[in-house]
């Protein structure tokens, strides 16, 4: 192994490290060595500390695991803020990228490198594959965070929200067949499985998007092993989003699902194994998108979906 290759990355959650549950799974396929230190906006806490965060009834929720396995509800505020004083506190000279591990959380983090975001990268996948007029279905881990998150929308979608647990198949039914009428599905926590998308893709026959996996593809985009190093978010011209609306209103709903495969950092075998299409057509696909996006690259197609779709939040 060249060890030269080897990048930093700096994983951030809203509860306590390791995080076994979701970690290997998303480094399992990296294209370089990777080294992670894993922060958690819990760790160091007693339970009687954590218990003090839980959510106020003012106050929106998020759900997270402790080191044991107990998951827990905690303040999203306030675990934000913890949660942003770590980002404040690393040290760019030791890390490559810095992987904010937990959807939900909205607010843009300082960050002295690359990031990152679960929220953003989930974010992405929806605009770019979307159609204007179509129904998305958001499935959450808590009942609770369907009445907190009614007012989130996407301009020109029709947004439909459920809640199952990962893991247990008759909930995550439930929650299939709640959203059976919507276009798309989006299984809204890192905490759901692989395991829990392929339920819900085989009750609905829907295309269901998986944040670990989003969050792994843009990983591996940003560590893209050709890149001597990461560059700066900073260094790239990013249009505006109408002009990147405009882009991706020229892309056809098949040009929209490679798009979305694609800055998943699946393979064009994979993508064809998904949509049933031959590996030839995917390549013609693919070409298309990069050139209607006006992206030389993978990398930049995946920076340019995340910076310009969020560059006003």
């Amino acid at each position: 192994t060249n060890s030269s290759l080897r990048r930093r990355v700096a994983s951030l959650t809203v509860g306590q490290t390791p995080r076994a549950d979701v970690l290997p799974d998303i480094l399992a396929h990296m294209p370089v060595p990777v080294e992670v230190e894993e922060f958690g906006a819990l760790d160091g806490l007693s339970d009687g500390e954590i218990a003090a965060l839980a959510p106020q009834a003012d106050e929106y929720c998020l759900i997270t695991r402790l080191r044991d396995g107990r998951e827990v509800l905690v303040s999203k505020p306030r675990v934000a803020e913890r949660l942003e004083a770590i980002c404040r506190s690393l040290d760019s000279q030791r890390f490559d990228l810095v992987v904010i591990l937990s959807t939900g959380l909205f607010r843009e983090f300082e960050s002295p490198c690359p990031m990152v975001n679960a929220q953003r990268a989930m974010e992405a996948s929806i605009d770019a594959i979307a159609a204007a007029g179509q129904t998305v279905g958001v499935i959450y881990p808590t009942h609770r965070q369907i009445a907190e998150n009614a007012g989130y929308s996407v301009p020109g979608l029709s947004l439909r929200f459920s809640y199952a647990e990962s893991g247990v198949a008759d909930s995550l039914r439930e929650a299939a067949t709640d959203l059976d009428s919507c276009d798309l599905i989006v299984l809204n926590s890192v905490s759901f499985t692989e395991a829990d998308r392929v339920i819900i893709t085989r009750h609905t026959g829907k295309q269901v998007i998986l944040a670990r996996r989003m969050v792994a593809g843009a990983i591996r985009l940003l560590l893209d092993p050709g890149m001597r190093a990461l560059p700066p978010a900073a260094a790239e011209v990013v249009p505006a989003r109408s002009d990147v609306d405009d882009r991706i209103d020229k892309l056809t709903p098949r040009e929209r699902q490679v798009m979305s495969l694609v800055t998943e950092g699946l393979s064009n075998k994979a993508i064809a194994r998904q949509l049933d299409i031959s590996p030839r057509t995917v390549e013609i696909h693919r070409a298309k998108v990069m050139e209607k996006m006006e992206a030389g690259s993978v990398g930049a197609l995946i920076r340019l979906v995340l910076a310009a779709q969020h560059a006003d939040r």
